[in-house]
């Protein structure tokens, strides 16, 4: 019998353990279905590959969150919007907690509205999630800052904490507990001591992404930003950008995008776009809204901390340090909230 919990809808998710060795056989099993993607090392970074099943043992499922941007999957960098949308099966394993609060984002600007987005529709539909619990921060990381913690709580199928000598699996979806149901004998009832270093492992990453962000004293982003929109501190933060865009294209949650059209073909291609760009605001005649740097800067700022808690009740920035790590300016936006919130 396995140990279930509410879900907030009132349904119930539950909690099993599997040993390392029955993960593998699920994933063998799983790879048969679909395509499977999974986090392997490159240098000290993590990066999504594609999973051949000679290869499930080598997927990197806890420490943290991957280079690339989870929206890659479902919000390709360039896309052909002409014909139908494709539905292919695919499973990702080792999102992380931020990663899932971007999807909160793209699945609202996506799928809310009048319409949704059909391609991106599809892809969401098709996908299975298995996320799982950091078991180590990046220096960039600063999710606690966020008002979040390094350990996913919704938005996954299955979710993985690593616990003895494999991983305490909860499920998050309807989806997640049929996959559980249809190879049950490779899963545990889950015993006391699993749940009490499922918690001691998550509290003591909680300290480290603390620890990491112990110089900045800063508290409630949209106010700060909101307080200071005309603060002559943000052309100092400006300065420096390269407006090289990496910072739009690393971040999980921006899904700005230019449409184009082939003349020849009349195929349409849908490619990410970036506020930072001097051109991005540029409009018939040559006028701009935004000419400075310093103008972009605020508005991503406004945008990311003020009008998406706004409109979508949740910060567009969820504390992962993509923009930090990508940035050729060394713009750190904990140091730039530092800085307006005017506590050296």
């Amino acid at each position: 019998m396995a140990c279930k919990r509410p879900y907030a809808s009132g349904d119930f998710m539950s909690l099993y353990y599997i040993s390392q060795t029955n993960w593998n056989h699920l994933l063998k099993h799983l790879i048969k279905q679909a395509a499977i993607y999974g986090l392997v090392p490159e240098g000290d970074h993590l990066v999504w590959q594609k999973i051949p099943i000679e290869k499930v043992g080598d997927i990197v499922v806890n420490r943290y969150r991957s280079l690339q941007p989870v929206k890659t999957f479902f919000f390709p960098i360039r896309e052909d919007v002409t014909g139908e949308p494709a539905h292919h099966k695919t499973v990702i394993i080792g999102l992380k907690a931020c990663d899932l609060a971007h999807l909160q984002i793209t699945d609202a600007m996506f799928l809310g509205g009048i319409l949704a987005d059909p391609y991106y529709a599809a892809k969401r539909q098709n996908t299975f999630i298995i996320s799982a619990d950091c078991d180590a921060c990046r220096a960039s990381c600063f999710c606690t800052k966020m008002g979040s913690q390094p350990f996913p709580k919704k938005g996954f199928d299955l979710n993985l904490s690593p616990v003895g000598s494999g991983y305490l699996v909860e499920t998050g979806s309807e989806k997640g507990e049929q996959l559980v149901a249809g190879k049950r004998h490779l899963f545990q009832e889950p015993q006391p001591h699993h749940l009490q270093e499922r918690e001691q492992h998550r509290q003591q990453i909680i300290q480290k992404v603390k620890e990491c962000n112990k110089e900045f004293t800063w508290e409630n982003p949209k106010e700060i930003v909101s307080k200071e929109y005309g603060a002559k501190e943000l052309e100092e933060i400006a300065k420096p950008c390269v407006e090289c865009d990496a910072c739009r294209f690393a971040c999980g949650t921006c899904y700005c995008f230019v449409l184009s059209e082939s003349e020849k073909t009349w195929e349409k291609v849908r490619s990410w776009d970036s506020c930072q760009s001097v051109g991005y605001g540029r409009v018939a005649g040559g006028a701009n809204p935004r000419k400075t740097k310093t103008e972009r800067l605020r508005n991503e700022y406004m945008c990311k901390l003020v009008y998406r808690p706004e409109n979508f009740g949740i910060y567009a920035c969820t504390g992962c340090g993509r923009c930090i790590e990508v940035c050729q300016g060394k713009i750190d936006i904990r140091k730039s909230l530092q800085k307006l919130s005017h506590k050296k």
